[in-house]
């Protein structure tokens, strides 16, 4: 008689792994440049290196019934933080938007969570300004569509409604600039932009439905 399956983690118990394997990851990546490779101890860490330390220690302590309880940029704000600085080269940054990528695939929140605006905000302003040392055309062009993947994650996700109208207009912007970018760079990131638009554009208008014009209306007056 062939044994039951173990039972799959549930998705509090999942998220714990994923941020704890993706901090390890950014981690290994970030210690190839002497930048953040730091000293013998740890008060000697730059402070993205310290961040994301930080977040793995607290990752393992919080439990299950714990994760929804916590604000989302305690577990997004380290990635957020290697996305958004001027020294991480295109692997480091590359790293932390596939980590990104990979946290809100599982819908960790949504659009009625404590912090849920501020964390959506906080992530969409953090690629459509992403900066980073260009080695190379592949490493750019790697880090441009795991850029793209993380906006869409954005308006895909059930938190999707927390975005404002002017996060959303720079979701979709940043996917119209990439787009005119990729026109002078390969084939595979031309055809990875135009898909990823294609499919945050029609997640956009799925939720006009939901979009109250009176609102909308009083916003645009004030």
């Amino acid at each position: 008689m062939r044994a039951p399956p173990p039972p799959s983690p549930s998705p509090r118990g999942a998220m714990a792994c994923v941020v704890t394997s993706e901090v390890a990851t950014v981690l290994a990546i970030m210690r190839r440049n002497v930048r953040y490779g730091g000293g013998d101890e740890e008060r000697h860490d730059h402070p993205l290196v310290a961040g994301l330390k930080s977040l793995r220690r607290a990752a393992a302590a919080w439990g299950p019934a714990r994760w929804r309880d916590v604000d989302p940029l305690l577990y997004l704000g380290p990635f957020l933080g290697v996305v958004r600085s001027d020294e991480a080269g295109a692997p480091a940054t590359g790293a932390a938007l596939s980590s990104l990528c990979k946290v809100l695939s599982l819908d960790p929140f949504g659009p009625d969570a404590p912090g849920a605006a501020r964390a959506m905000a906080a992530v969409v302003e953090a690629v459509a300004g992403c900066r980073f040392e260009v080695t190379d055309a592949a490493s750019e062009e790697a880090v441009l569509a795991r850029a793209l993947q993380v906006l869409l994650a954005c308006v895909r996700g059930r938190a999707a409604p927390a975005l404002s109208n002017r996060h959303v207009c720079d979701v979709v912007s940043t996917c119209f600039r990439v787009v005119q970018q990729a026109g002078a760079k390969g084939e595979l990131l031309q055809r990875v932009s135009r898909q990823t638009m294609q499919e945050v554009v029609r997640c956009v208008f799925a939720r006009l439905p939901d979009v109250d014009p009176t609102a909308v209306a009083d916003h645009e007056v004030r």
